[in-house]
Parts: structure tokens; C-alpha cells; sequence
């Protein structure tokens, strides 16, 4: 069972005035949703539960960013970005794919810093989770940001910031407006993450299969 509401963001939030968005209250726990397994040389990286929570949207997108941080200093083989993921709310605001772009931000100092590659435009085409290429070798980058931007208006836009059902998470999401970075935290819904994933692999160098397992203790 899923009650959907629209409510607007706590006035904490940087533009709050600017904002709509939806909720999604459910019964039980969330439930975990299907991904790609990975592979001997391949890893996705992720830090929601699977389950959706809610979406918001800005007035105006251009330069609003959702983002997620990773960083893979324990896995350094995965030197290389292949792909990245983000989840569609369903039918919200409509149900017409306008498209977003998305990037590879720095991430250094506690926070987000240069855009590192892209932006590039990307479109959906289903409701849920879509995943678009990338293809950037990070080289010495151990942290980074995975980030799309919603870039269209409201209401004819595809919203980048849409929360996961795990508490606990947020701390780990960013979102830029109004020219800066903020911390997920401070947008005034409560610690949830936001659902944005990507996957490394090893393209530019081998690993043994046993380094595998330390993904799980970083990432969920």
C-alpha cells in the first residue's frame, strides 16, 4: 500500500519557495530492487535501498544538481567510470521524459568542488531506474561525485533529487543550487539518500576477484 502527496520542502531548504514535491509514505519495509550483479571487473556503487521515498523539483533547473560521493581509495583498480544509474519517480511530475545532464564532479575538502567531466545530456526512458554511459577514467581520483542536473523547469522537467526509503543515508548526497553545493542534510527532509548510482570497473588494469567483497562494507 503507498499513499501519494504532494507537499513542499521545510524552509530549511536553499530555495525552499522554489520547490515542489511528492512523498511516498509506505507500509512495511522498502523493498530491495533488482540491479546488475557485478562482475569480476566491474562494481556498482551505491548508497540507497532500493526503494523510492519521495521526489523535488526546482522552479527553475538549469544548475540544480543532485549527487551522490564515492570514493574508491580501497578499490583502486576500479580506476574507471562506465556507467552511471538514476531513479525516475513514477508519473511525477509527468509522465513525458524531457531529459537531464549529467556529470563527474571533484571531491576534496569535505565537499564538492569542479566539474571533472561532462556535462552531458542524457534522457530516460522508463520510469525507475536508467543507466547512461560514461566511460571517464579517473586516473589518480579516489573521490569523486556522480551527478545529474535536473535542467528543465518544473513541471515539465525529470527530477535528479529523489530520496531512498534507507535512514541514515544522506549524509553521503549533495545537491547544488543558487550557485553552491549543499549538503543533503540541509535540505530539511530528513536523512535519506538520494538514488543515484554508478558503476567502476577495471578497464585499465587487472583484480583479483577476491577484492570484490570489500564494495559491501564501503557502500551498503
Amino acid at each position: 500500500m503507498r499513499i501519494w502527496a504532494l507537499v513542499l520542502v521545510a524552509a530549511a531548504s536553499a530555495g525552499a519557495a522554489d520547490l515542489a514535491g511528492v512523498r511516498a509514505a509506505a507500509v512495511g519495509e522498502a523493498r530491495e530492487l533488482s540491479r546488475p550483479q557485478p562482475s569480476d571487473s566491474q562494481l556498482e556503487l551505491s548508497w540507497d535501498s532500493g526503494g523510492v521515498g519521495g521526489a523535488w523539483a526546482y522552479m527553475t533547473g538549469l544548475n540544480v544538481w543532485g549527487a551522490n560521493e564515492f570514493n574508491i581509495s580501497t578499490l583502486a583498480a576500479y580506476n574507471h567510470v562506465a556507467s552511471a544509474r538514476l531513479y525516475y519517480y513514477p508519473n511525477w511530475p509527468n509522465s513525458i521524459f524531457e531529459g537531464n545532464r549529467e556529470g563527474v564532479w571533484s571531491f576534496a575538502g569535505g565537499a564538492p568542488g569542479s566539474l571533472l567531466w561532462g556535462p552531458t545530456y542524457v534522457r530516460g526512458t522508463a520510469m525507475g531506474w536508467n543507466s547512461y554511459a560514461v566511460g571517464w577514467s579517473l586516473g589518480a581520483v579516489t573521490a569523486f561525485v556522480m551527478a545529474f542536473e535536473q535542467y528543465y523547469d518544473y513541471p515539465n522537467c525529470d527530477p535528479v533529487l529523489n530520496c531512498c526509503q534507507l535512514f541514515g543515508t544522506g549524509g553521503h548526497s549533495w545537491y547544488y543550487y543558487n550557485g553552491a553545493w549543499h549538503p543533503w542534510s540541509e535540505f530539511g527532509i530528513g536523512n535519506w539518500g538520494l538514488m543515484i548510482r554508478c558503476t567502476v570497473d577495471d578497464s585499465y588494469s587487472g583484480v583479483a576477484p577476491s577484492s570484490l567483497g570489500r564494495v559491501k562494507a564501503l557502500y551498503r
